[in-house]
């Protein structure tokens, strides 16, 4: 366990004699070299003396810090969840700002749907219509729904229109004054087939029916916001009170979807608290000492607690989608904290006392501790460079965590194993076992560090790069799959999509288009003209269904107009028919607005995966690229489906852009550690290798880059730079004593190599078992986290040696 570094080395160089002549010291500020050194020097010197006054200070600092943790831990225990539909998507994209400008107009993306299906038989019995109707009022009367966006057969805005000798009839589907008889039925049946809502509020084979609505994020009377939780727990309750043995109950929307997921973050926190017992079990086996397994897992919960309570105190919330971080941080904290207590652990061997031990451990190890975790909360703030709300609250959450980890790992812990003791016995079984003991997995790594061997280590890493470049290229930017990717396909809510698509030519991928024009284009020939002329180019894309607009409308009622000839299916000549076509509509009925110049083109896709999304609105911006003119433009997008083609490319906007500002910045940063353009490379090379394979292995492991998995890569980064820093800063120390390169990184090895193959290790065991997870997402995540924690610890191990053989200077190697 043990090389013990002398006393007069402090992190990495020897200090500096106390009197120099003044010729020499000018001498030596004139060389580049020494002002690195000289500066190094300093970064050492401001490590020892706060070694010293935290070491002397350490009742006070304790206090306060006990103080801070109550205060705190008293704030967060009034953290909440607060799930939005808002934060879920890009506010500044176009797409959405299309959204936000016609959706309170022709209906938003916030939806549920509660679909009610018999079992055998069809729709056309008293018990069902019952239920509907009951259903129907239940929704109406859910907190947080658009009353005027309802639909079902009991809403007044459902109509149907037919023609005989005497002309047009029509009126509601369902009577007002109705009262479920046989003989009621019958004749909503009539009027049924006789509407456009076949397939739509009704199966094609009349064997269930829905009822739909739309949510409003904020009550705009008191300004609060949705209380997602009720409205699920409303829902709820309607599938219990509706569903029958030979009814089956069907609910699907956000706020189901939220709910199913803080449902299933119970089991969530039951992987963690699994991870958290294997992360103990391992810490202690690995340190021997139940006294110094406390310690660091106190230390870890103290920095989430700080990590919760300013995260309420600034009026964030945690998400459901981002509760994985919390649990992150706590296995960040526990990594960090195994390297101090190793440190001190081999100062204690050395015949240092506890005291003394953390003191020198402090001063060997703030630097690049401090380092690494200002590089991690770099890593987790560029996450929010993404114009998605949820990211930018994650990057919030996950910059404060890894920012108090300095402060709890930096300066609690070490007072605290100031005080903390290892038996005599255990200090001399120590001893003996390092004495007898050789280690070859080290030897072997070390063996890398060197040109010739190293440069097959290099070669093997060219070639990876070049195979991960042509595998990665075909990562998808979105869903792979179709139903709610954050759930298994077997998962009730996806089996409630699959029910509610596979029945209806309705569901929440709908991609509208509006197409604007200039005032009464309804009315003008050569305009609709080219919206009709877009409907048909749409109805012939591969993955769209259906698609409907005015124009659709309008060719039907001149049908009707027409003594109900099909002939006549096609758009009136002149303004006066279209004017004719458009009589007796109603602006409920969401076709058009009030001025008329925006129509909805609504487009029902067959699913939301990526390349169907893509294939849509490509075809979309084709058609506006050749038929797009002032006065008559088709602008993507709102729907379900246009929010997630907006999610999709602001992803695919961020990717490069934030690893562009994640790399520089962990570049600098490990530049001003080591004050070596070597070693920051040594560090940053096999850094980048590991994150640019990822796409490739999300390929691999068909994942798709999208929201829930775009931070793994700067949290892998912030995470995987730890190990290069920590071996890297021993390395350099030991070079500066002189030693070559192999034996310096042997050492290396032995001081703080079997604190990272432990930490790497455990990470990686604790986030693997996410892949049992019931959120698909989180075990997608878990599969990622696992990849990066692990390969970033091998080619840490492998390919930083194998760089330093080439670029650090001759003489040392």
């Amino acid at each position: 366990l043990g090389f013990y570094q002398p006393k007069d080395v402090v992190w990495g160089c020897r200090l500096v004699p106390a009197q120099q002549p003044e010729s020499q010291h000018q001498k030596q500020t004139d060389s580049p070299v020494n002002q690195k050194s000289q500066s190094v020097n300093r970064m050492a010197q401001l490590s020892a003396g706060l070694a010293r006054w935290q070491i002397r200070h350490r009742i006070p600092l304790l206090c306060l810090f006990l103080v801070i943790t109550l205060l705190l831990g008293y704030h967060a225990s009034f953290l909440r969840m607060s799930p939005g539909f808002d934060k879920s998507i890009p506010a500044h994209h176009d797409y959405v700002q299309v959204y936000d400008q016609y959706g309170p107009v022709f209906g938003g993306a916030n939806t549920i749907i509660v679909a009610l299906i018999q079992k055998t038989g069809d729709i056309f019995n008293i018990d069902f219509f019952n239920r509907l109707d009951n259903a129907t009022q239940d929704l109406l009367l859910t907190t947080g729904v658009d009353r005027s966006s309802t639909m079902s057969l009991f809403t007044p805005q459902v109509n149907f229109v037919a023609v005989n000798e005497e002309g047009f009839i029509g009126y509601r589907i369902v009577k007002p004054e109705f009262t479920a008889t046989m003989e009621n039925i019958r004749e909503v049946e009539r009027n049924l087939v006789q509407s456009s809502y076949v397939g739509r509020l009704v199966t094609p084979d009349f064997s269930g029916a829905l009822v739909r609505a739309e949510l409003v994020e904020w009550n705009p009377i008191t300004g609060e916001r949705l209380d997602y939780s009720e409205v699920a727990n409303k829902l709820d309750q309607m599938r219990e009170r509706y569903q029958s043995d030979n009814i089956d109950v069907h609910i699907i929307g956000f706020a189901k979807l939220i709910d199913n997921i803080i449902d299933a973050a119970l089991g969530v926190v039951q992987f963690f608290l699994l991870a958290l017992v294997i992360t103990a079990l391992l810490l202690y086996f690995y340190s021997g000492s139940l006294q110094i397994t406390l310690l660091v897992l106190l230390v870890s919960f103290t920095a989430v607690i700080w990590q919760l309570g300013l995260v309420q105190l600034l009026g964030y919330g945690i998400d459901p989608m981002s509760i994985l971080v919390v649990f992150l941080i706590l296995s960040i904290g526990i990594s960090h904290a195994v390297q101090m207590t190793n440190a001190w652990k081999l100062e204690m061997v050395a015949g240092a006392g506890n005291q003394q031990a953390a003191r020198e451990a402090f001063t060997k190890l703030f630097i690049p501790g401090a380092t690494a975790l200002l590089t991690l909360a770099v890593g987790f703030g560029v996450i929010m460079l993404v114009d998605i709300p949820i990211l930018f609250e994650l990057g919030i959450t996950a910059s404060i965590g890894a920012t108090v980890m300095l402060i709890t790992n930096k300066f609690m812990l070490p007072g605290l194993l100031s005080w903390a003791t290892m038996p005599e016995t255990t200090l001399i079984k120590i001893r003996q076992q390092a004495q007898q003991r050789e280690r070859p997995l080290f030897r072997f790594l070390a063996s890398f560090a060197d040109r010739r061997r190293g440069s097959a280590v290099l070669l093997v890493a060219l070639l990876l790069l070049i195979a991960g470049g042509w595998k990665g290229a075909e990562l998808t930017i979105g869903d792979n799959q179709a139903g709610a990717p954050e759930f298994w396909p077997d998962a009730r809510y996806n089996q409630d999509i699959q029910a509610i698509v596979s029945n209806f030519f309705f569901g929440l991928d709908e991609l509208t288009v509006v197409a604007t024009m200039n005032a009464d284009g309804c009315v003008d020939r050569d305009t609709m003209d080219r919206v009709d002329e877009f409907v048909w180019r749409m109805g012939n894309v591969p993955g769209v269904q259906v698609v409907r607009s005015l124009t659709t409308v309008m060719k039907q009622r001149t049908v009707g107009n027409s003594e109900g000839h099909p002939k006549f299916y096609s758009l009136p000549r002149y303004a006066t028919g279209l004017a004719s076509s458009l009589r007796g509509l109603e602006l409920n009925t969401k076709l058009f607005n009030d001025h008329c110049d925006a129509i909805p083109v609504r487009i029902l896709l067959a699913d939301h995966r990526a390349d169907t999304l893509v294939r849509a609105t490509d075809a979309v911006k084709a058609y506006e690229a050749e038929f797009g003119r002032d006065g008559l433009h088709f602008e993507l997008a709102s729907g379900p489906a246009g929010v997630m083609a907006a999610v999709n490319e602001s992803v695919r906007a961020a990717q490069w852009p934030m690893k562009a500002a994640l790399f520089p910045a962990v570049a600098l940063l490990t530049y001003f550690t080591f004050m070596s353009l070597p070693g920051t490379l040594c560090v940053l090379i096999p850094l980048a290798l590991v994150s640019y394979l990822a796409d490739s292995v999300m390929v691999m492991m068909g994942i798709g880059l999208k929201v829930s998995t775009l931070p793994v890569v700067a949290l892998g980064v912030g995470v995987g730079v730890d190990y290069g820093i920590y071996l890297f800063a021993r390395t350099q120390a030991f070079l500066r004593q002189g030693e070559p390169l192999k034996l310096a990184y042997y050492h290396a090895l032995e001081s703080s190599g079997t604190a990272v193959i432990f930490t790497a290790t455990t990470l990686t065991i604790g986030v693997a078992t996410w892949a049992f997870s019931a959120l698909k997402f989180q075990a997608d995540m878990g599969l990622l986290l696992a990849y990066m924690f692990f390969v970033n610890m091998i080619a840490a191990l492998l390919v930083l040696p194998a760089l330093a053989a080439w670029l650090v200077p001759p003489e040392n190697n």
